[in-house]
């Protein structure tokens, strides 16, 4: 793993966790988080595109449009926030348009088995502290439209995030822990012939 993408794994891991803790406490993702979450993306692509050229700053430029869009849509349709569309433009500017598209997915598969797991523990007597149905309007302050009231209840869309990123990044190093790891040697006593064909195949296909 070089420095670029060593570098790149520790933003996005420790941005997912800082906002899901702050959606989970507070129910909003602050814009002193996202939006500099965002710029340093394009910053760091705009770094790295001197070794790597600009392909991964065009696919971060399409994963933040495409996470732009469909969050956008959610947020217009009130089903999520607005923070949450600023995570996913940063998110998605960080990690370009197919990674982004997994934790999206991701993130929808990891909130369903929050959900699950908050109805399970409520059914047997624990409090999560999670409310998932509707209070009463005397319980809200006055002037607090509907809207603004539901996005604050049922799961945090960024705890959802967090879980997807860390859960994708944590399987990706393993398997590129795995490739690097070298063969068992074969024994060169039983086939003799093995060792001579290897020998002539380019290094990369060795």
């Amino acid at each position: 793993m070089n420095t670029f993408h060593l570098l790149q794994v520790i933003c996005v891991l420790a941005i997912t966790l800082v906002s899901a803790i702050i959606d989970v406490r507070q129910r909003r993702i602050p814009n002193l988080l996202t939006a500099p979450f965002l710029l340093a993306g394009i910053l760091f692509h705009l770094t790295a595109s001197g070794r790597f050229g600009y392909g991964p700053l065009l696919d971060g430029v399409l994963g933040m449009l495409v996470a732009t869009l469909i969050l956008g849509c959610m947020w217009v349709a009130g089903g999520t926030g607005a923070g949450d569309v600023k995570l996913m433009m940063g998110l998605g500017m960080w990690v370009g348009l197919q990674t982004v598209l997994y934790v999206m997915l991701g993130s929808l598969v990891t909130s369903l088995c929050l959900l699950l797991a908050v109805i399970g523990l409520r059914k047997i007597g624990i409090n999560t502290g999670i409310e998932l149905s509707p209070a009463g309007t005397s319980a809200e302050p006055a002037g607090t439209s509907d809207k603004k009231v539901a996005m604050k209840r049922g799961i945090p869309y960024a705890l959802g995030v967090c879980l997807a990123t860390w859960l994708l990044i944590g399987g990706q190093l393993v398997l590129r822990l795995n490739q690097a790891s070298p063969a068992p040697a074969a024994s060169t006593a039983a086939v003799p012939e093995a060792t001579t064909a290897s020998a002539s195949l380019p290094a990369s296909a060795q």
